[in-house]
């Protein structure tokens, strides 16, 4: 009996061994595939990570400010949220929120928690790098019109573009020679004026010494010449009235808007991104950015919306702080492009030089001084240029239009109306014409241009008329076009939790970071 049990003992030890062995090897084995598929699995988290952080940014993104893209055809991030000041961490908490419903689907839902296979959780979310709309001089602003715009454009408006710059050197031109020859004449009629006064008083000392000696020869005595109105008498004070009474007539009806430019974003301090922004360079590039600004900026008289001001293509050329100011500027330095081409066909036509030459010699009748008969009809024909060029701009801002160039069927002005002008400035309020319209004026002078200044100086016309739709805070530098964000996940164990128990350890995540960007 003894021996029956010894063996069924030394029996029962060895199957005990055995179950030993057995349970290390298959604690090892499952730690092995536990950590494979754990392996695996945090892969999987990983790439989930780097999806979940894009979907966020792309769920941040899809809150672009409505009102600019309706207003400007651009998108932008409001980085202040409608708040007065530009917030980076909102923007965080943003995506935050966004990522974590990406990452647990039935958060805030009163649903039975379902196994998740990628349980994971989003610690530290660092914005490293922003770009805001007044970055490089508007540079960002400018690069979204412009690509926003050139899949809709063609390349006629390169074709315009360049024929608008080759008219508008060309015009330039012609106005500096205009304001040469203006100043040149000017100062020899002044110096010719000095002569005749200085001879008639030499005349006036000898009469007095021939009355002397012949007291009551009336018989000496000659009939003066009939006297001829001199229009350049009417040319001088008109130039002393007011430029808006001359080209628009009633002035009631102009904006008298102004704008505080110590606020606007091309005066006063602006929040900076990060990111380096710099303007995309090219000819084709600037002919649709040309065309962006007048297709979404209002000008006199096409008003498109309101705003800060209401000349807005005006501002953008002239940069001042009121509409009456920038209607100012742009009439001015368009009159002088226009005086410059009238005086250029003047000079180059035979009938009018004829018809300037025959009035000087008739102005200069009895007066013997070499040169001022010439002198004369230089001045009458710039006098005839700036009132033809007075009558262009009167139709222009009526609506009408006017030929780049004038022929002899364009030409409007006669001599003998020169001393009436300001009569046949009223025949111009009713617009009509052929050739060319304001705003196509306007597109000359873009050419012309600062135009390093017009991003900027568009963005200040976009916050006035954000804020006029109701936005009290809109900011342009607070207007987000790119971010880049680092995410630190906090991968947590699923398969490693298994042996974690047979070992007695603590299971421990994987943390993981993710680097992300997003731009319009």
């Amino acid at each position: 009996m003894e021996s029956d049990r010894g063996e069924k003992m030394e029996r029962y030890r060895c199957t005990g061994a055995i179950t030993v062995f057995l349970s290390l090897v298959s604690v090892l084995v499952l730690s092995l595939i536990c950590t494979l598929a754990e392996s695996a699995r945090v892969q999987g988290a990983r790439a989930q990570a780097s999806a979940v952080t894009d979907l966020g940014l792309f769920s941040v993104f899809a809150e672009y400010d409505r009102d600019l893209l309706e207003s400007f055809d651009v998108l932008f991030l409001d980085g202040s949220y409608g708040g007065g000041s530009f917030d980076q961490e909102r923007i965080a908490l943003q995506l935050r929120n966004y990522m974590e419903y990406n990452i647990e689907p039935a958060k805030g839902l009163n649903v039975p928690r379902s196994f998740l296979i990628f349980p994971m959780s989003s610690g530290q979310i660092q914005i490293t790098e922003y770009a805001l709309a007044t970055d490089g001089q508007g540079a960002v602003f400018y690069n979204q019109a412009v690509r926003n715009l050139k899949e809709n454009l063609g390349s006629q408006v390169l074709r315009r573009y360049l024929e608008n710059s080759k008219d508008a050197q060309k015009q330039d031109e012609d106005g500096r020679n205009y304001e040469q020859s203006d100043r040149e004449i000017e100062k020899r009629l002044e110096e010719l004026e000095e002569e005749i006064a200085q001879r008639e008083e030499e005349q006036n000392q000898e009469g007095e010494e021939e009355t002397e000696r012949a007291p009551g020869d009336e018989e000496n005595v000659q009939a003066e010449p009939a006297p001829v109105t001199n229009p350049l008498d009417t040319i001088k004070r008109i130039k002393e009235m007011g430029i808006l009474e001359l080209v628009v007539g009633d002035t009631s009806g102009l904006s008298d808007k102004k704008a505080d430019k110590s606020q606007l974003p091309s005066v006063r301090g602006l929040n900076q991104g990060s990111l380096d922004c710099k303007k995309d360079a090219g000819i084709a590039n600037e002919a649709i950015f040309q065309e962006y600004l007048l297709e979404h900026f209002s000008c006199m008289p096409q008003r498109k919306q309101a705003g800060s001001l209401d000349y807005q293509i005006e501002y953008i050329l002239a940069g001042k702080d009121s509409d009456i100011e920038n209607l100012k500027s742009i009439v001015h330095r368009l009159l002088l492009l226009r005086e410059g081409v009238n005086f250029a066909y003047a000079v180059a036509n035979a009938d009018m030089r004829k018809q300037a030459g025959i009035l000087a010699l008739a102005l200069t009748a009895g007066v013997g001084v070499p040169g001022l008969t010439a002198a004369v009809r230089a001045a009458l024909l710039l006098a005839w240029a700036y009132g033809e060029s007075l009558l262009d701009m009167r139709t222009l801002l009526a609506g009408g239009k006017v030929p780049l160039a004038k022929t002899a069927d364009t030409w409007k002005l006669s001599l003998e109306n020169l001393g009436n002008l300001e009569t046949v400035l009223t025949e111009c309020d009713q617009g009509g014409g052929k050739g060319q319209r304001y705003v196509d004026y306007l597109r000359i002078l873009l050419c012309l241009g600062g135009k390093d200044k017009y991003p900027l100086r568009a963005l200040d016309m976009s916050e006035g008329v954000l804020r006029q739709a109701g936005q009290k805070n809109a900011r342009a530098d607070h207007w987000v076009a790119e971010v880049k964000a680092q995410v630190q996940w906090e991968i947590k164990p699923v398969f490693l939790r298994v042996p974690a128990v047979f070992l007695g350890l603590n299971s421990q995540g994987t943390s993981y970071s993710v680097s992300g960007g997003l731009a319009y």
